[in-house]
């Protein structure tokens, strides 16, 4: 699981600088390890995005990363590293804000006499932040999957079903 992070951070660095992008435009953490923080934060507040979505998961970063096996063209190519892009910005995004709904939360409840209305006003805050990150992947997956012509589709469900068995069975 680390290496896979650590070639998703490589990836999206160099899919940045490719496409002329610098790491403060693109809002992403300066360092691998805030990226690893954001990327286990996502798997657990996701709603199980990789089984319940595996027919377009790994994704359009794995995508990139198989560009050759792929056959990609420089101009899916171009396209995947957008959709990389965005992805990484909204994930960011949605943690954050799930982190903030969740920390607001805690504040109100750990008060004397807390509020109903605001608790309840914080626990739906919570619930939306969290579903936001149950379907913020979702487009990026379908436009990078609809990218590949049906011989490319074909090559990624192989790929795919390899990466699957060998996280699923070591």
């Amino acid at each position: 699981m680390k290496k896979a992070i650590e070639i998703m951070v490589t990836i999206v660095v160099l899919v940045m600088l490719g496409i002329g992008v610098s790491q403060a435009e693109a809002a992403m953490p300066s360092n691998a390890n805030a990226m690893e923080k954001i990327h286990m934060y996502f798997v657990h507040h996701n709603f199980g995005f990789a089984r319940n979505f595996y027919q377009f998961h790994p994704g359009p970063h794995w995508d990139l990363m198989n560009a050759s096996a792929l056959h990609l063209t420089a101009e899916q190519i171009k396209k995947e590293k957008i959709l990389v892009i965005g992805m990484m910005q909204n994930t960011e995004h949605g943690v954050m804000a799930l982190k903030k709904a969740y920390r607001k939360y805690r504040e109100e409840a750990k008060r004397p006499d807390p509020s109903i209305k605001v608790l309840t006003q914080d626990v739906q805050a919570v619930g939306r932040a969290q579903a936001y990150l149950g379907y913020v992947m979702i487009p990026y997956h379908m436009k990078g999957y609809r990218l590949l012509d049906p011989a490319q589709q074909a090559i990624y469900h192989h790929l795919a079903r390899e990466n699957w068995n060998h996280m699923m069975h070591g």
